[in-house]
C-alpha cells in the first residue's frame, strides 16, 4: 500500500468548537489538529482515524450504512463504526465514545486487528480521505444498536464468512477502507476464528462510562435549571448550583463505589457490553451523586473545613459570599447554600435509579433509607454520649460500610440477573469489607495525614461521634487519659485536647487493634468468596478492591 506524504497540503487550523483532527507525519507522529469539516478536502492532510468492527456473541460482525446526508460515501455499506480522535484522547478512548455516539452501545476491551492500516481514498465529490486509520475488534453481548440516524441509515449482523465473501465479490458496494480492511482481517484472523467473542473485564471503562453519563446529566440538569431562571441570573455564587455539582462530581474521589458495584455485577456472571451493563453505569452513576449529597450533608453536620483538599461547600459558599461583599450572615449562607447543594445532588441521583428495573429500585431505596438512619443514629448518639461498641459498629455499618461497598456489590449483581443465594454471598462478602472499610475511615480520621486525606485529622473526635475507635479507646485507656474521654462532647474537651488524646490512644495500642480488625474482615471477606459460585474475574476484582478499602491512605 503506497504512504502518500503528509507534506503535500495545506495545513488548516485548530476549529473554534473542539472538533478537530489530529494532524500526523508518515510515522505517526503529531503534527497538531486541525478543523475536521475544513481539513476533508482534495487536498485533505494525512491524520489519525480508528475503524471497530463490533461482533456479538453469535460471531456475527456488525455491517452499517452511511446515512444518506453523509458528505462523503452516502448510503454506502460499511464496517461498524469510524471516527476519529480528538487531541489528546487515545485511540481506544475515541473508539468508544464513538461507538456510543453513534450506535448507542458499550463495549469493553477493543482488540487491536491491524495496528498499522493506513489508506488513501477519493470520493465521487473529489473529497480525499487521507488516514492512519488502526482497526480494532470489539464486542456486544444480547443487544442491538440504536443508532443515530444522522449518522446511520441501517444496520445488520451478518456471519463473517458471508461479510468476507460479499467483500470480495463486489467491493465496490463497500467503503474503500472496509473494502481493504475485510480481507487483511480475514487473513490476520481466518474465519475470525481467534477473535474472542466475550468482552473482557474492564473497571476503567466502566468509571468512564459513568463519568460519561453524569457529564451528560449534569448539562441537562443546567439546560433545565436555565428554564426556571428567566433573566434572573445569578447573584453572589461564583457558579451555580449545576455547575458547582458537576465541578464536585464527575471525575472525582476514589470512585469505590463505582469499582464495587462493578465488580459486583462482573462477579454475578455479568458482561461488560451487555444489556444489564447500563443498568450498572446508570446505578453507579446514581451512587456517585449520592455519595456527594451524604458528604455535603456530612461537612455541614460536622462543621468540616475542607473535603478532597478542597474547601467544604458551605465554607465554599461563605467565601463567595464575603467576597461579593453580600448582605447577612455569610456562614449562615453557606451552610443554606450546601443544603441546597446536597438536595440538589439527591434530586439528581434519584432521577438516574428512575430508569432502572424495580429490583434495583428497591435496593437503591433501602441504601438510602439505611444511609440516613445511619447519620441519625450518628447524631444522636454523639448527643447521648454513646461509646458502647455495639452502637458504634451499627453506625459504620448503615452509614459507612453498607452504602459504599455492600449495596452497590448488591446493586451490581442485580443488574446482572443474580440469584438470591448469590446477593446474600454478595451482601456478607460486602459487610465484611465494609466495616474494613469504615474502621479505616475511623484510623484517618485520628491518624491520616491531612495533606492526602484533604480533610482536617481529628474531627471525629472533637466532635464526640460514635466510632469503634473510640469504643477501644474507652475500654483501654485508665487514669486521667481516660478522664479525657469521659470529657468528650462536653465544653471541658477544648481542641488542643485532641492531640492528647490521640498520642494516649497510639500509646494503648488502639491503633494496632484497628488494624488487627481490618485484618480480620478481609480475611472473612475473603474466606466468604472462596467458597462461592461467583467468576473468577468477579473474585480477583474484588479481593483487589478489598486491599485498596483496607489499606488506603485517603
Amino acid at each position: 500500500m503506497s504512504r502518500p506524504s503528509s507534506h503535500d497540503t495545506v495545513p488548516v487550523p485548530p476549529s473554534l468548537t473542539g472538533d478537530d483532527v489530529v494532524l500526523v507525519d508518515d510515522h505517526g507522529n503529531p503534527l497538531g489538529a486541525a478543523d475536521r469539516l475544513r481539513v476533508h478536502t482534495a487536498a485533505t492532510p494525512l491524520h489519525l482515524a480508528f475503524s471497530t468492527y463490533l461482533f456479538n456473541d453469535r460471531g456475527e460482525v456488525l455491517l452499517t450504512r452511511r446515512a444518506l446526508a453523509k458528505k462523503t460515501w452516502p448510503g454506502v455499506w460499511t464496517n461498524s463504526c469510524c471516527g476519529h480522535p480528538k487531541p489528546g484522547e487515545s485511540l481506544p478512548d475515541a473508539a468508544r465514545r464513538r461507538i456510543r455516539e453513534e450506535l448507542g452501545l458499550h463495549v469493553g476491551p477493543l482488540v487491536p486487528l491491524l495496528p498499522d492500516f493506513r489508506y488513501r481514498a477519493t470520493d465521487a465529490s473529489g473529497v480525499v480521505e487521507n488516514e492512519i486509520c488502526p482497526v480494532f475488534a470489539g464486542f456486544v453481548v444480547g443487544e442491538d444498536p440504536t443508532p443515530n440516524p444522522e449518522e446511520v441509515a441501517e444496520w445488520a449482523w451478518v456471519p463473517w464468512a458471508n461479510l468476507t465473501a460479499a467483500v470480495g465479490a463486489t467491493p465496490h458496494v463497500y467503503s474503500p477502507w472496509a473494502a481493504l480492511q475485510v480481507p487483511l482481517i480475514e487473513a490476520a484472523f481466518p474465519g475470525a476464528a481467534c477473535i474472542e467473542h466475550r468482552p473482557g473485564v474492564d473497571v476503567e471503562a466502566a468509571v468512564r462510562d459513568v463519568d460519561d453519563l453524569l457529564t451528560a446529566e449534569v448539562q441537562a440538569l443546567a439546560s433545565e435549571w436555565a428554564t426556571h431562571l428567566g433573566d434572573v441570573g445569578v447573584d453572589v455564587l461564583a457558579l451555580d448550583l449545576p455547575r458547582w455539582l458537576g465541578d464536585l462530581l464527575v471525575g472525582q474521589g476514589k470512585r469505590l463505589r463505582i469499582r464495587m458495584a462493578y465488580w459486583g455485577y462482573i462477579a454475578a456472571g455479568g458482561v461488560h457490553g451487555a444489556a444489564g451493563y447500563k443498568h450498572l453505569v446508570r446505578a453507579a452513576a446514581a451512587l456517585e451523586t449520592l455519595h456527594l449529597f451524604a458528604l455535603v450533608h456530612d461537612d455541614v453536620m460536622d462543621s468540616s473545613a475542607s473535603r478532597r483538599g478542597r474547601p467544604a461547600a458551605h465554607v465554599q459558599a461563605a467565601d463567595w459570599h464575603r467576597a461579593a461583599s453580600g448582605f447577612g450572615d455569610r456562614d449562615l449562607f453557606g451552610l443554606s447554600l450546601a443544603i441546597l447543594l446536597g438536595d440538589l445532588a439527591h434530586t439528581v441521583a434519584d432521577r438516574l435509579v428512575d430508569g432502572l428495573p424495580r429490583a434495583m429500585r428497591d435496593v437503591w431505596y433501602a441504601l438510602s433509607v439505611e444511609l440516613i438512619a445511619g447519620q441519625r443514629a450518628d447524631l444522636t448518639g454523639a448527643a447521648a454520649g454513646r461509646r458502647d461498641r455495639g452502637h458504634a459498629e451499627h453506625v459504620a455499618r448503615a452509614k459507612s460500610g453498607r452504602y459504599t461497598v455492600a449495596r452497590p456489590l448488591q446493586l451490581g449483581a442485580v443488574a446482572a440477573g443474580a440469584s438470591s443465594s448469590i446477593l446474600q454471598v454478595l451482601l456478607e462478602v460486602g459487610d465484611h469489607l465494609g466495616r474494613a472499610f469504615a474502621l479505616r475511615d475511623d484510623y484517618l480520621g485520628v491518624w491520616g495525614d491531612p495533606a492526602v486525606t484533604g480533610k482536617p485529622a481529628g474531627d471525629d473526635l472533637f466532635e464526640a461521634k460514635a466510632t469503634v475507635l473510640l469504643s477501644i479507646a474507652r475500654e483501654r485507656l485508665t487514669g486521667s487519659e481516660a478522664a479525657l474521654v469521659r470529657r468528650l462532647g462536653t465544653p471541658a474537651f477544648r481542641r488542643r485536647d485532641v492531640g492528647a488524646l490521640t498520642v494516649a490512644m497510639r500509646a494503648a495500642g488502639v491503633d494496632a487493634e484497628v488494624e488487627r480488625l481490618i485484618t480480620e474482615s478481609v480475611a472473612a471477606a475473603l474466606g466468604v468468596l472462596e467458597t462461592a459460585s461467583l467468576s473468577a474475574e468477579g473474585v480477583a476484582g474484588i479481593t483487589d478492591a478489598a486491599r485498596t478499602v483496607a489499606w488506603r491512605d485517603a
